[in-house]
């Protein structure tokens, strides 16, 4: 069987080019969408960071000026400037303390409202008109930290901070309390700086109807934020980060507290937005080894198309010449170099049949010289037998001499007629059976059974095929020991395998000498001995004529004689050669 090994080769080459590009591709690109993503993360989260960072600080600073304030020496004598004499010194300082809040205000950005209480005296001073002294209000206000208030479907952050710092329940210790007002503007503000620095957008959570954001955050977020607890518990060291999907999009969130109002400030990004071109590479790469895979797969089917199936086809009509049909032509037809190999082929073919052809009609001629040459040996020494018995019989019977002539001239009637030819294995019996009544007249103690099925007997045989063995069975066999005289012929049919067994009673032969008469009948040479002569002939004319499984063995049968089987095997190339030879 041929291994097509370059085939082989081309395609696991091909395989070994693809399938490392498209691995290497992959990790390439997954690598790629990593090292954006952690860039974002990294980026969001210092900005985030430095974002709460600078709002802190901010905070800070407010809460250090309203400190400020609180402890201010006027804002402490307006406490109990109700005792002066003057009232005009009362109006002044109230004057002086409308002043330096106003002026405070402006001078920080982040300050939407200051304001300073009194609990003793029930007033209050502000820079916004709408704030009015409401004693039981004031008291219930968180004081000294940062608190959420909504007014008007606004939400704000105060800070309220009380001199002295102890708190009482009912302010009766209180002298007074500066609150500072910071908006949602400024928290937009920050929310504004932190999207036009950064990646993304964000929004400050505060509860799920306290939401602060501009207008082009997507609100839909909302419920798998929460859903996943991102919203609630914000880290006030570090940034949490996180990975979700909704409605095919994936987005990183990242999430921070803030120490001083209590919100989580969250910004998300779409990471769509940056792996998008990364994906339009993949589509393009990945396009590009569709494509060299699509025409790997072409350029294999042209190879086996083109070259393995001519090549196949040519081993095929090689081994076919191999296996002895000569006439195989290649008649296909492929317009590439395959025609000339096809063309060149089939002139071998043709060299080689008219060769294999004279050989063949060489070896048929030197077979028929053979077969008359034996012929030649074997008629002889019959004729010289019977020659013998006519002599010898000529005074006692005539009668038995006549009918020995008769039977002689039927046998050479018959050899004469079928001398170098093949003839039927009826005809063979029938040539016996005159040999034996012959061979019985001579010897009164003969006696024979000839049992062939009738499928045999028209089977082809050359002739004078048993003629030579039922001889020699009665020459070196029967008329060796006195009281033998049976002989015993049998045919057996098994498909295309024929075997005819003679038996006979005689002398036999001893185990030990049957190999080496097995070994001078098989051989090439003729042996010398006058018993191997005749069954010589008879196994190498079964050679020649049906190949080397036909031909003669010899054994002991159950009466201690000797048995010759003989062995036909008929096959469909030996039918072939009798029609190629006209025999």
């Amino acid at each position: 069987m041929v291994k097509y090994k370059v085939f082989q080769k081309l395609l696991l080459m091909l395989a070994f080019l693809l399938i490392p590009a498209t691995l290497l591709f992959a990790y390439a690109n997954q690598a790629s969408k990593d090292v954006v993503r952690k860039t974002l993360e990294s980026s969001a989260a210092k900005q985030l960071e430095f974002t709460i960072q600078q709002m802190e600080q901010s905070l800070r600073q407010l809460e250090k000026q309203t400190l400020l304030l609180a402890n201010d020496p006027t804002i402490q004598a307006y406490a109990s400037s109700w005792e002066f004499p003057e009232y005009l010194n009362h109006l002044l300082l109230r004057k002086t303390i409308e002043e330096k809040l106003e002026l405070q205000s402006q001078a920080e950005p982040l300050i939407h409202e200051l304001t300073a209480y009194w609990p003793s005296s029930r007033e209050s001073v502000s820079t916004s008109r709408n704030v009015q002294f409401r004693y039981e209000e004031l008291v219930q206000k968180p004081k000294n930290r940062w608190f959420a208030q909504k007014n008007d479907g606004k939400l704000s952050f105060h800070l309220l901070l009380t001199s002295p710092s102890v708190i009482t329940t009912d302010l009766s210790h209180t002298v007074s309390i500066v609150e500072t007002t910071v908006s949602s503007q400024y928290l937009q503000t920050v929310l504004r700086g932190l999207d036009e620095t950064g990646n993304g957008k964000s929004f400050f959570y505060f509860s799920e109807d306290d939401l602060i954001a501009n207008e082009d955050v997507d609100k839909g977020l909302l419920p798998l934020l929460m859903k996943e607890n991102v919203l609630e518990g914000g880290n006030t060291e570090e940034p949490e980060a996180a990975v979700f999907e909704m409605g095919g999009i994936e987005y990183l969130v990242q999430a921070m507290s803030s120490p001083s109002i209590g919100g989580t400030l969250v910004t998300y990004i779409e990471l769509d937005e940056f792996l998008g071109p990364l994906q339009k590479v993949n589509w393009l790469v990945n396009g590009s080894l569709f494509f060299l895979f699509i025409a790997g797969i072409t350029i294999s089917f042209m190879f086996y198309r083109h070259f393995r199936m001519p090549f196949g086809y040519l081993v095929r009509k090689i081994e076919n010449l191999g296996t002895g049909d000569y006439a195989s032509r290649a008649t296909l037809r492929t317009n590439t170099e395959f025609d000339y190999l096809f063309d060149r082929f089939n002139d071998m073919a043709s060299r080689t049949q008219s060769l294999i052809e004279n050989v063949y009609e060489e070896k048929v001629r030197t077979r028929e010289a053979e077969y008359k040459h034996l012929q030649s040996q074997i008629n002889p020494h019959f004729l010289y037998n019977c020659l013998f018995y006519i002599v010898s019989m000529a005074n006692k019977s005539p009668g038995a001499v006549i009918s020995m002539a008769k039977n002689l001239s039927d046998f050479y009637r018959y050899i004469t007629r079928k001398a170098g030819e093949n003839t039927a294995m009826e005809d063979e019996i029938r040539l016996i059976e005159s040999y034996l009544e012959v061979q019985s007249l001579r010897n009164k103690r003969l006696t024979y059974t000839i049992d062939i099925p009738p499928a045999m007997l028209g089977l082809s045989v050359p002739s004078l095929l048993l003629q030579p063995i039922v001889e020699n069975a009665i020459v070196h066999g029967i008329e060796q020991k006195r009281d033998s005289g049976k002989i015993r012929i049998q045919g057996f049919s098994n498909d295309a395998l024929y075997t005819i067994v003679v038996d006979d009673d005689g002398a036999g032969l001893p185990e030990k000498q049957l190999k080496p008469l097995n070994e001078r009948v098989h051989s090439s040479y003729q042996a010398a001995e006058e018993m191997g002569c005749g069954l010589r002939n008879v196994h190498h004319r079964l050679v020649n004529r049906y190949g080397n499984q036909s031909g003669l063995s010899f054994s002991t049968n159950e009466w201690g004689g000797f048995r010759v089987t003989l062995q036909i095997l008929s096959t469909k190339q030996e039918e072939s050669n009798e029609r190629i030879t006209g025999r």
